[in-house]
């Protein structure tokens, strides 16, 4: 393998010393040099194709300019596909790149995302969570400790020198809730997943306060098996085949006797199209509605109500948090809303 080109051998070819290759290469615009030497250098480095040492900027600037993203859920999944999307985009623009982690361990005590940190790799942690729990208590004693700039997505850590950005699910469950409420329903029925998240916990939980401020009405949930949410190379087909049997079993006949204007919220939006299909040509006037991204649905010509926590916006504030942290300043947790309930016609 040929050696790599260096400043010198820049400086060498165009005739000029290597203190003003280093000031043309680092865009340096203080010094008096002519446009013709930029110009000359320039070239060079592109001829020899040369390329900076990242190492040795990292330690000259003290900074990485590489940022750790730690998440374990698949990107096809719209909430983790958003938040990387704003998180991409506003680290980019600050001229940071991503180390995209998981949350394994290659060599223990801690996972490899706060590795990377303390070995001076990256500069900081936008640590993703996958149902609502933040890094174990060891680890985050380790950022507290040493005050590395640490960013939680999507839950709470109990310690106050750990800054969040978290979605308000039970807010956007509750006003979709009440917006049905108000436009007549009796009854709804919430299909949700049988999984202990804490998301899935804040919406029930909104959905029930809402129908608590309705006299006479019913409100009941039926779970989707567990076993769905495991994640395997066939997920999707098992997802889908699984909720039709439940569908067919469990929820069709809870619904028989639904009146027009009550309604079935979703949790998932692949409940959507399962439901959707099987009540098109019925004419029944029930409602759907979804906590989650609306995918376009089997059978097009319908509604559905949904409440859209904004996940690129949040990705944005995380690199906003972290961002600031990295030029010492204070800043506090956020608390972003749901967009308004509003129906999307497909």
């Amino acid at each position: 393998m040929r050696a790599r080109p260096t400043i010198k051998d820049i400086a060498a070819e165009v005739g000029v010393s290597h203190t003003t290759v280093s000031y043309i290469l680092s865009g340096n615009t203080t010094q008096k040099i002519s446009p013709a030497t930029r110009k000359a250098v320039l070239d060079a480095a592109k001829r020899l194709q040369y390329v900076p040492n990242s190492a040795a900027r990292s330690l000259r600037n003290n900074s990485t300019h590489c940022v750790s993203v730690a998440m374990e859920k698949a990107l096809t999944n719209t909430r983790f596909s958003g938040l990387l999307q704003g998180i991409r985009e506003s680290l980019q623009a600050e001229g940071y790149w991503i180390m995209l982690f998981d949350f394994s361990t290659s060599s223990p005590p801690y996972p490899d995302f706060l590795e990377s940190v303390l070995q001076r790799r990256t500069d900081g942690i936008i640590y993703i969570s996958s149902d609502g729990y933040p890094p174990e208590e060891h680890c985050r004693q380790m950022i507290i400790d040493n005050t590395l700039p640490f960013v939680a997505c999507d839950c709470c850590p109990e310690e106050p020198e750990l800054v969040s950005v978290s979605f308000d699910y039970e807010r956007g469950a509750f006003e979709v809730a009440c917006r049905l409420f108000g436009e007549g329903a009796r009854r709804i029925l919430y299909w949700r997943p049988d999984v202990q998240s804490l998301q899935e916990g804040y919406r029930e939980q909104g959905l029930r306060r809402a129908a608590e401020l309705y006299p006479g009405v019913e409100f009941s949930v039926s779970l989707l098996p567990s076993n769905t949410c495991v994640c395997t190379s066939d997920r999707h087909s098992d997802l889908n085949r699984i909720c039709s049997q439940h569908l067919a079993q469990e929820i069709l006949p809870r619904i028989a006797d639904f009146q027009p204007g009550d309604a079935v919220v979703c949790c998932w939006s692949v409940m959507v199209n399962h439901l959707n299909a099987a009540l098109s040509g019925k004419g029944r006037g029930l409602k759907i509605a979804t906590l989650s991204d609306a995918e376009p649905p089997v059978v097009t010509d319908t509604q559905i109500l949904t409440s859209r926590s904004n996940f690129v916006r949040g990705g944005k504030e995380c690199t906003a948090l972290l961002l600031r942290q990295l030029r010492g300043e204070s800043c506090s947790s956020v608390v972003l809303p749901p967009d308004i309930p509003s129906y999307i016609h497909f």
